[in-house]
């Protein structure tokens, strides 16, 4: 009997750590594979054991207290299959993609922890050890199939280079620290004037997300790639130029968001400037937002390249926006270039937001260098372009209130933009400003004075605020003014809405501003 109980207390050990490294998985993968960033998640998120670990010392304590052997370890197995079952129960907002990748992943870490689950036999406190080491054990897997890993991303990009480069569509590059999305589904949609556009779905914006969909989507018949670019550091974008070879692009903002990777807005500017280098250099045309031509290695560009760099903004630059809100919800923007580099043109926008004002121009600029032909077919366009989900989503019933989806932006002026236009809304329609928000994530050392400024900004322009998740960003919570705003802490978004749908009115404007992934937005028990 004794050997039974023993037995099932080790099955369901097995059956806990096996949960325990999908869990754990999920989170790396949501790291993207980086072990530091992981490592850090696993601070952050408290993805250490807590409750395994004590239910096995209470059982080793009560076992030395002269407890009857067999029925404590029984209990325990029980205790321990019960654990497994709640954390099975876990919901993720990204949850696990079972790739190749991670199955191998999966596998060999699990098996890691099995041979330590094994040694139980000898020692019971090996149980512990298994448990609180799972995390590494998953690192350990990675390191070791990383050689793998290396030649089986390679054999797939190679793929992915030759198919480009036997269909040769027009390669266009996209990066900037915001927008980046945005633009590029403007950009094509207008595009489609001119000739049938492949893109990415999504945010894809890494070589290994373009590989897999030039090999599993690109055709003859696409006239234009569009390919987003993400920056992790300096280098990147230089390495997807390496890849793509574009020769015309679009930067559409440098900001603050990401600091924290990149440790200044200087690092980010240089990084986002190889894109507009890499074009250049291939004889093509970059487009750029006149706000980044602070920064030193655009006015390097500039005066190297000309007007092979077209700057796109206010008064001063090479094509002048003058943009107009016709009814709080749309725009009718002229576009006018005194050095004839494209066709003056107007159109209207019905899209929310003065950020997307300039989103509009960078694409409509673009498109017209690129074909100046489809000057005319514009306006009708723009007139349909559809609204990007999660980004300024507007979300309209009957009988309901009006909804403002923006959960996928990350940068303060996105976010002063929504919040603005959720201001100027809920006045029209005589209901409550609400905004729903966890802040703005990797923002580094500029975390409390951008949450700060933020706080000031929404103490005029919102009724109630929906703080998720508030240890993480004490700095807004505490700016708003109390006397002018209700400030409700919430520990997720799951709770925000459950509280707001109590007390919704259908003249209320509910703003969802941000949407921050399960690492930061709330920690886990394991």
């Amino acid at each position: 009997m004794t050997a039974l109980a023993g037995l099932l207390v080790l099955v369901s050990l097995a059956a806990l750590l096996w949960q325990r490294q999908h869990t754990l998985l999920t989170y790396f993968q949501q790291e993207e594979y980086d072990n530091t960033r992981f490592f850090t998640a696993w601070q952050n998120v408290r993805l250490f054991d807590l409750r395994a670990t004590a239910t096995i010392v209470v059982a080793l304590v009560v076992i030395a207290a002269g407890a009857p052997f067999v029925g404590v370890k029984l209990a325990l197995a029980a205790a321990l299959a019960g654990i497994m079952l709640i954390e099975r129960r876990y919901r993720f907002k990204k949850p696990l993609a079972m790739t190749e990748r991670a199955k191998r992943l999966l596998y060999l870490s699990f098996a890691l922890t099995l041979v330590l689950a094994l040694l139980t036999v000898v020692h019971p406190l090996w149980a512990i050890v298994a448990l609180q080491l799972a995390p590494v054990t998953l690192v350990l897997a990675n390191m070791a199939l990383k050689p793998l890993q290396t030649r089986v991303n390679e054999g797939y990009t190679d793929q992915a280079k030759a198919k480009l480069a036997r269909l040769d569509p027009v390669r266009i590059g996209i990066t900037g620290s915001f927008g980046k999305t945005t633009v590029k589904h403007m950009l094509a949609e207008i595009l489609e004037a001119s000739g049938s556009v492949f893109y990415s779905p999504g945010s894809i914006n890494t070589v290994l997300g373009h590989t897999r969909h030039i090999r599993q989507r690109l055709q003859w018949s696409h006239k234009y790639f569009i390919a987003e670019m993400g920056a992790y550091g300096i280098g990147s974008i230089k390495r997807l130029c390496d890849f793509i070879h574009p020769t015309y692009g679009i930067v559409t903002a440098i900001g603050d968001a990401h600091t924290e990777r990149f440790g200044s807005i200087e690092a980010i500017a240089q990084a986002k400037s190889e894109l507009a280098e890499e074009a250049c250099l291939a004889g093509g045309t970059v487009v750029v937002n006149i706000d980044v031509m602070q920064y030193e290695p655009f006015q390097r560009l500039k005066k190297i390249y000309d007007l092979r760099m077209i700057t796109v903004g206010a008064e001063g630059s090479d094509v002048v926006v003058d943009a107009q809100e016709t009814d709080g919800a749309s725009w009718r923007i002229s576009l006018h270039s005194k050095l004839g580099l494209i066709p003056d043109v107007t159109y209207d926008l019905p899209l929310l937001g003065a950020h997307n004002v300039t989103n509009s121009a960078l694409a409509v600029t673009l498109s017209l260098v690129i074909d100046p032909e489809i000057a005319d077919q514009i306006p009708y366009f723009t007139k349909t372009i559809a609204q990007v989900p999660h980004r300024l989503q507007v979300l309209d019933t009957p009988g309901s209130a009006l909804i403002l989806d923006d959960a996928y932006n990350s940068n303060e002026q996105g976010f002063m933009s929504a919040v603005a236009s959720m201001d100027k809304l809920a006045k029209k329609r005589g209901g409550r400003r609400i905004l729903v928000t966890p802040g703005i994530a990797e923002l580094g050392l500029e975390h409390d004075r951008v949450h700060a400024r933020l706080g000031e900004f929404c103490s005029d322009r919102c009724d109630t605020v929906y703080v998720i998740n508030p240890s993480r960003i004490p700095s807004f919570a505490e700016t708003i003014d109390a006397d002018k705003v209700t400030v409700v802490e919430v520990p997720s978004f799951a709770a925000a809405r459950a509280a707001i749908a109590k007390d919704l009115k259908q003249k209320d404007v509910v703003l969802y501003e941000n949407d921050l992934p399960d690492l930061l937005e709330e920690k886990r028990l394991l």
